[in-house]
């Protein structure tokens, strides 16, 4: 081995002659008398002649044939005066046959530390003598050879670093680009940051609502102007280190503002739009409705918070009979669990778990045995599999990359692919991740394939991606609820008021002599103006809660799931899809018992269904096309029939439609995921997906799912 690793590094063996070998080999041969002088060296299978004189035919031999096989076994030169009364020579190729050669002489070349790469050799085809002047002037050459080709050795290493180098400045260049660009990215980021920060300040300087911020111990950080003028002070900066105690305005209401804030900050969560009394400088007192937020560091201590209100007493005493308060916004969602790793673990127990396909093949590349793993993975039988080339068993596509593997075993010895594909008797792709090695027994060379299924693997990693979505939509979902909801409630609150104010003006001018009728028009249109923008925001506020519905779809927990409330937030959900495509009809069952289902999870299998159904209807429109949704107690089960009247599903690939990567859409359009990770994710919560489909009228999939006892 020491020996093998030597050569590279030394000599090439592939590379062209050079003129300095020629020029020695020459000599050797006039120095020792001899007609035919070479230099080889030897790898592990063979030698090739490096340099040669006198002889004429092929540049290299194997080396199980080679005279150098013996000689490189021994110390100093090795001289065979007449190869035909030596037994070890007498029937080689080159002594039966041309150049019929009778006397043999050579003396090993060696790197420094001894390991032993070719050979100088003499040759010649008559038996003759062999004197201590030739000896010693062949070890003389040796040595001249074995500098010759140190210092290639040498010269190519330098060459090497010389390339490292120029790769390191390259590198180098790189890396002060990169931090150029990053240092013009963090000024760009500064500058930003300022603008923002500008902007903050214009919008609380501006903003018709009171903003304040205090510390831990409800001491004011600062406030913005409309804040200042509540308390009776003339600018924010009279406020800063200040406790409602200590503001003539706010001291008769401080205690239970102080006790609003130690329930914020301790708790860490929001208190959102809650009514509360404030004393004006002039005494007269108003009602406000407040938010407190806290303000939490990177580590998510509480170091303070965040509070907001606007004065609501106007319209408390309008709407004297209608509910004191109003719904309140859902705290938070609760933080998406991790899906990598309890992936990857089920990954790895499906591997440590399965059994390999094997194959053994002749030098020609036929299958000569098989195991029954790869009978069954590839639906072919033992006997339809003898004989057959192991290329064509790869789809046609794939079959290049499995010819170059095959051709560099018979070569190296051993060949790794990391994925290669073959074709199934149902038409599918298996993948396998391929081990090969060459078997040589006596003159029989054997090529042992050895492969481990990658299917599963792969449709586990597209699982994870799809998973790591979900989580991603979550957090997102979650996020935009928090943010829009605030702003949304004022809106509507303004609205109300300003509808209200606008039917008790009209009331008032009821009463009036001639009023003008451009005024009265104005009235009817600003009646229709507010009504559509109520309507426009209870619709936003709508799909804000749908979007926080949606941000749970990551959690795997089993609960108590209404069939028929998910069902009504992914069909509004999906309203785009469906709305320019097909009608919806709903026929839900008058009573249905709830199931034990985790509800992100369902409404993601529901929404795939709908969405699929959606496309299977591209054409025909409104008028021809029906999405029908239907729920029904069966015994112990819920029933959910998602039917649409589409293009249906051919007879020949139903039974295909759950395979994990299996799809009709065009490439680019869908990984083949959705119906088997759907199927999985009904199976898991103990029930079943069924599917019915007729060409040319549409599909029907059913789900059920047990009810929860």
């Amino acid at each position: 081995m020491r020996r093998l690793q030597a050569l590279d590094p030394s000599s090439p063996m592939d590379t062209p002659s050079e003129p300095d070998y020629d020029d020695l080999v020459r000599l050797a041969a006039a120095s020792c008398g001899a007609p035919i002088a070479l230099l080889n060296l030897v790898d592990r299978d063979r030698q090739r002649f490096r340099a040669s004189v006198g002889l004429h035919g092929p540049s290299e031999t194997e080396r199980v044939t080679a005279f150098c096989t013996q000689a490189l076994q021994r110390e100093g030169a090795f001289v065979v005066e007449d190869v035909i009364a030596d037994e070890r020579f007498s029937t080689h190729p080159l002594v039966q046959g041309e150049p019929f050669l009778r006397f043999f002489a050579g003396v090993p070349l060696q790197t420094e530390d001894g390991a032993s790469i070719g050979m100088l050799c003499v040759l010649d085809r008559r038996p003759r003598a062999w004197s201590e002047a030739q000896r010693r002037c062949l070890n003389g050459l040796k040595r001249q050879l074995e500098l010759l080709l140190r210092a290639r050795t040498q010269v190519r290493q330098l060459q090497e670093r010389n390339t490292e180098l120029e790769q390191a400045q390259e590198r180098m260049r790189s890396l002060n680009a990169f931090l150029q660009a990053e240092m013009r990215e963090r000024q760009r980021i500064e500058r930003q940051l300022m603008d923002q920060q500008e902007l903050l300040s214009s919008i609380l300087a501006h903003i018709p609502h009171s903003v304040f911020w205090k510390d831990r111990h409800s001491v004011f950080l600062g406030c913005n102007q409309q804040f200042a003028r509540d308390v009776g002070v003339s600018s924010p900066l009279e406020v800063i280190g200040r406790t409602d105690l200590e503001l003539p305005a706010s001291s008769l209401h401080a205690g239970a503002y102080r006790r609003d804030d130690r329930e914020v900050m301790e708790s860490g969560v929001a208190r959102i739009a809650f009514e509360e009394a404030l004393q004006h400088p002039g005494g007269e007192a108003s009602w406000v409705l407040t938010s407190k937020v806290p303000l939490k560091d990177s580590e998510g201590t509480v170091k303070g918070l965040v509070g907001i209100y606007v004065d609501i007493s106007e319209r408390r005493r309008q709407e004297a009979t209608l509910q004191e308060t109003k719904e309140i916004i859902e705290r938070h969602a609760a933080h998406l669990e991790e899906q990598v790793r309890e992936a990857h673990e089920r990954t790895l127990h499906l591997m440590e778990h399965s059994r390999e396909v094997v194959f053994v093949l002749d030098a020609a590349g036929s299958v000569l045995e098989v195991n029954p793993v790869a009978e069954r993975l590839l639906g072919i039988s033992r006997e339809q599999l003898l004989g057959t080339s192991f290329e064509t068993l790869a789809p046609e596509d794939e079959r290049e990359p499995l010819r170059r593997m095959l051709k560099d075993l018979r070569v190296r010895g051993t060949v790794r692919l990391e994925e290669q594909g073959l074709r199934a008797a149902n038409g599918g792709r298996m993948a396998l991740g391929i081990a090969a090695s060459l078997q040589v027994s006596g003159t029989a060379r054997r090529l042992l394939i050895v492969g481990d299924d990658l299917t599963e693997k792969r449709r586990l990693e597209q699982q994870n991606i799809q998973n790591d979505r979900l989580a991603s939509m979550g957090a997102l979902a979650a996020g935009i609820a928090h943010e829009i909801n605030n702003p949304t409630s004022y809106v509507l609150s303004n609205l109300s008021y300003l509808q209200e104010w606008r039917d008790e003006l009209e009331r008032e001018l009821a009463a009036l002599p001639e009023l003008p009728s451009r005024l009265a028009e104005t009235l009817a249109e600003v009646k229709e103006v507010l009504a559509e923008c109520l309507v426009g925001g209870q619709r936003i506020r709508d799909i804000v809660r749908d979007m926080r519905f949606f941000s749970h779809t990551a959690g795997e927990e089993l609960a108590p799931v209404d069939i028929h409330s998910c069902l009504d937030v992914v069909l509004r959900m999906a309203n785009n899809e469906l709305k320019h495509t097909a009608r919806l009809e709903r026929d839900y069952a008058e009573r249905l018992p709830p199931v034990s289902a985790s509800e992100g999870r369902l409404s993601q299998v529901f929404l795939n269904l709908i969405v699929n159904a959606a496309h299977a209807m591209r054409s025909g429109g409104t008028e021809r096309n029906v999405l029908r949704v239907r729920t029904a107690l069966e015994g112990e089960w819920v029933r959910i029939d998602i039917s649409d009247t589409g293009h249906g599903i051919p007879p020949e690939i139903l039974s295909r439609i759950f395979e994990p990567f299996f799809t009709t859409k065009p490439a680019g359009s869908g990984t083949g995921l959705g119906l088997s990770i759907s199927q999985s994710i009904i199976q898991k919560m103990g029930g079943e997906m069924r599917v019915k489909s007729e060409l040319g009228r549409g599909t029907t999939f059913t789900l059920l799912l047990p009810v929860l006892v």
